[in-house]
């Protein structure tokens, strides 16, 4: 997950220093002092998965190639204005474009695990179930953020065949084992597959009420989250609570700043040797990349970022890590080297230029310096 404040000449919302009061299960190893662990409030009900998300696009061919050049594939049968395209694995579609006159994110869509479910949160929520009106059918339950972003939770769509791929991984020669022989790598330099939407990264100005909500109405749990110098949290990785099925480290990422933003989308593909031809077949197509091939710290992902044709961010990863409910939460300081393993450091856009004014608030300075501290010597 990279990390980016919109807008960081301004200053970030200022909030009271005081802790967070978000509380959990785990106490992590990393804990320090006096530090109370993030709290989670008893779930509504515990959704499963990242289903799809929707844009808004002034221009929905140019979005479509990129879409198409990331390695997703336009969905047979779409009718009208709307243009939906799919992954390689189940979900029916995994982006939905609207044409529209602005650019602009819509929000996103989780999978239930049942069917009453649906209808548990609709009657904690007062709404009502609406049939899905997207490839695959299916209902509903429409809610919105504190931050105003539609999250619609889903169930009883059909599910897609799933697309043919390489069904192996590329076999790695070790200098103990050598496993490929007479077996010259030649991977073809194509699109990425992408099987689904991995995680969504969303900006807000109130980490405590846009966690809580997330938390409270769907389940996720903390897997790892870092923190200010004063104890409080700023950034937090979520995952899904599927009991003893590991879920991803996180499908849910959150950063507190100034203002309600999308940060990224990921998508999960096949391998590194997906990632790298994807990369190199992107490039050919004229697109922007934006940060990586590079590994992940938290999550382990190894991750490359691109722009798509309005400067929104798409990750492909392979390799990330997964947890059971057993998983303790983590707890981190906020430092720009902890978002990378390796790699190149992050790309100016995505990072402070400047300290923050002498008259900011300590919160917003502190913020501020973790993120201009040199993450490696031979960094600049």
């Amino acid at each position: 997950m990279a990390w980016r404040c919109h807008a960081l000449g301004s200053v970030c919302r200022h909030r009271s220093s005081s802790r967070s009061v978000i509380m959990e299960d785990h106490a992590s190893s990393d804990e320090k002092g006096d530090l109370r662990p993030i709290e989670r409030p008893e779930p509504i009900v515990r959704a499963n998965a990242v289903a799809h998300v929707v844009f808004e696009r002034s221009d929905v061919n140019k979005m479509g190639q990129f879409l198409e050049d990331f390695g997703f594939k336009p969905c047979e049968g779409t009718s009208g204005a709307t243009r939906f395209f799919r992954g390689y694995g189940t979900f029916p579609y995994c982006v939905e474009l609207i044409p529209g006159e602005r650019d602009a994110f819509v929000g996103f869509a989780l999978a239930a695990s049942r069917a009453e479910d649906l209808q548990t949160l609709a009657d904690a929520e007062g709404v009502e179930i609406e049939p899905c009106d997207g490839p695959g059918g299916g209902k509903r339950v429409r809610l919105t953020d504190p931050d105003g972003r539609r999250v619609d939770f889903i169930h009883g769509f059909s599910a897609a065949q799933r697309m043919e791929t390489r069904a192996d991984l590329v076999a790695i020669n070790t200098p103990m084992d050598k496993r490929r022989i007479d077996a010259p790598i030649r991977t073809p330099v194509q699109p990425a597959p992408v099987f689904r939407i991995g995680h969504v990264v969303l900006q807000t100005p109130d980490f405590d009420a846009t966690a809580g909500w997330y938390m409270r109405r769907f389940g996720f749990i903390p897997s790892d989250v870092q923190l200010l110098p004063d104890g409080s949290p700023v950034l937090g990785f979520f995952r899904f609570n599927r009991g003893a099925e590991p879920a991803d480290h996180h499908s849910l990422a959150i950063l507190e700043g100034p203002a309600p933003a999308l940060l990224h989308i990921s998508t999960e593909t096949f391998d590194i040797e997906a990632v790298g031809q994807g990369h190199q077949y992107l490039r050919a197509q004229g697109w922007t990349p934006h940060w990586g091939i590079g590994r992940h710290k938290l999550g382990s992902q190894v991750f490359d970022y691109w722009k798509d044709s309005v400067g929104d961010e798409w990750e492909h990863y392979a390799d990330g890590d997964v947890m059971t409910d057993q998983y303790p939460t983590g707890y981190h300081p906020l430092e720009r080297g902890s978002l990378w393993s390796w790699g190149d450091d992050l790309p100016d856009s995505m990072r402070p230029s400047q300290p923050a004014p002498a008259d900011a608030p300590p919160r917003v300075k502190a913020f501020l310096e973790a993120l201009l501290k040199q993450p490696r010597p031979w960094l600049r």
